[in-house]
């Protein structure tokens, strides 16, 4: 098989994609990956923008509540015995007509 040009830019390309990724692992190994960030975060603050976004306006067809009970008693409620006996809740059925 002789290599085509193609071939040959696609493997460029194929060992740009594999240095990159291995460079990003090495450096999050590294812990450099959270220095960075701690850098970043502290020029964001300094020049006096919000380091946590802001949240976006919730669409009206999209249903928002919080939770009104504690999580830790919920899992304490879903004990092995629990679980065997709970029941599946039955499939939505949607029925659509095309005229």
């Amino acid at each position: 098989m002789i290599p085509t040009p193609k071939m040959l830019i696609s493997a460029g390309i194929v060992g740009v994609i594999v240095v990159g990724g291995l460079t990003v692992a090495g450096a999050a190994a590294d812990g450099r990956l959270e220095i960075e960030q701690q850098r970043l975060l502290k020029t964001v603050e300094g020049k006096g923008v919000s380091a946590t976004p802001t949240p976006e306006p919730v669409p009206s067809n999209v249903v928002v509540r919080e939770l009104e009970t504690d999580p830790e008693a919920v899992s304490e409620y879903w004990t092995p015995e629990n679980l065997e006996q709970a029941e599946p809740m039955p499939i939505p059925r949607v029925e659509v007509t095309l005229n």
